[in-house]
């Protein structure tokens, strides 16, 4: 990939879009509230907000240890980063990367997994080498999967079988599959989603019309959606076009339109085969009730990828674990009803849902009001340990 387009854009938006929902809120509670208290949870929000200076937490612990790992798993090679205190593990954790070029290494991920490690969490950080491609494919499920199952493998690391898994933004969804594959399904003990979703033909619709449902009444609403989204959708879905030209050429194009000023857009390729004609439509649609059939037009390989994908389409009934969800109210890249219609698919019971009003997806304007929301998700996710 190249090209100003790219670089513009992931300088707007690709720092901003996996892992920030949740951190890059937090960065701001120094400066906008009251000091935290003195109890765990806020120890560890106040260390998060201090990404990699002084706080409270580090100077209670010691400096966590950081080790690349070579693993296999049901007979595929992988690697990643170990993150663990020097001291006893008290759980595990797998944290999955957003879709950002950086992957395992973005230094706010990486500051998270140490501040996890500092609260006695063993942090697996698979390299999910196609999210840092800024592809999403349904074999990111099986990935996350086996990540999970090497950390099993491991019981100085998930004492007691307590180990869950965390995802950020899209993919959040690759990380509730996962914990429906049959193997790990019944040792999954938690699963954090931050900023995630529940129908991806809904995420669809937004991010290239604009329009979500209500929550309460189902009517549409808009709200401006980030460009970063319809962007990697399309540079994803370029890979499965048939014709090598018309991947290029799709590839060219979204570039152009990333780098084009509003009102001044390029022009779609012409000449292209069916099934880049097919997300083009798509892609260049504004009609929110129009995506369905947009969507069914699509080449059957991209259909499958987003079936893969899409936790709508799948039972959740089967999810053992306990589910933490937060997402902010303001998210123009993935509407906050997505967090809504996940945790009114799940037992009751099972899943607790974390409101904020304070920041969307990218912009953060965090509220006072929101610390509550923000120490009851720690609070939930070091209750993991017990």
């Amino acid at each position: 990939m190249s090209g100003g387009g790219i670089y513009k854009l992931i300088s707007r938006s690709v720092r901003c879009s996996g892992l920030s929902a949740v951190t890059l809120a937090i960065i701001l509670i120094s400066a906008c509230a009251p000091p935290l208290g003195d109890s765990e949870a806020d120890l560890a929000l106040e260390d998060i907000a201090a990404g990699y200076a002084d706080s409270r937490l580090k100077a209670q612990t010691p400096v966590p240890l950081r080790q690349s790992v070579r693993y296999r798993a049901n007979g595929r090679r992988y690697q990643g980063d170990l993150y663990r205190s020097p001291e006893a593990v008290h759980a595990g954790i797998v944290l999955v990367p957003g879709v950002v070029p950086a992957g395992k290494n973005d230094p706010r991920l990486v500051a998270l997994a140490y501040t996890l490690a500092r609260l006695r969490f063993a942090v697996l950080v698979p390299d999910l080498v196609g999210l840092r491609h800024l592809k999403v494919r349904r074999s990111d499920v099986r990935e996350v999967a086996d990540a999970f199952a090497y950390l099993l493998s491991r019981p100085e690391l998930v004492p007691g079988g307590r180990a869950g898994i965390a995802g950020f933004s899209y993919g959040a969804g690759p990380v509730l599959l996962a914990g429906l594959e049959p193997d790990i399904r019944e040792q999954v003990r938690f699963i954090l989603a931050l900023g995630g979703y529940y129908d991806l033909y809904s995420i669809v619709s937004y991010f290239t019309t604009g329009y979500y449902r209500d929550e309460a009444t189902g009517d549409w609403r808009y709200l401006a959606p980030r460009s970063y989204a319809a962007w990697v959708f399309g540079l994803s879905n370029a890979d499965l076009l048939e014709r090598p030209e018309d991947r290029s050429r799709l590839r060219t194009y979204l570039d152009e339109l990333a780098e084009a000023d509003s009102g001044d857009e390029p022009l779609p390729p012409k000449g292209v085969a069916p099934d880049a004609e097919a997300l083009l439509a798509l892609l260049g649609n504004r009609d929110p009730a129009r995506v369905p059939a947009f969507i069914a037009r699509l080449s059957p390989s991209m259909r499958a990828e987003l079936e893969g994908l899409n936790p709508a389409a799948h039972d959740l009934a089967a999810l053992q674990g306990e589910v933490i969800l937060l997402h902010g109210r303001s998210d123009n890249i993935i509407p906050y009803t997505e967090s809504v219609a996940l945790a009114r698919s799940l037992r009751p019971g099972q899943v607790e849902l974390f409101l904020i009003e304070g920041f969307a997806h990218v912009d953060v304007q965090l509220k006072r009001r929101d610390i509550p929301q923000l120490l009851g998700v720690m609070q939930r996710l070091l209750d993991q340990r017990e």
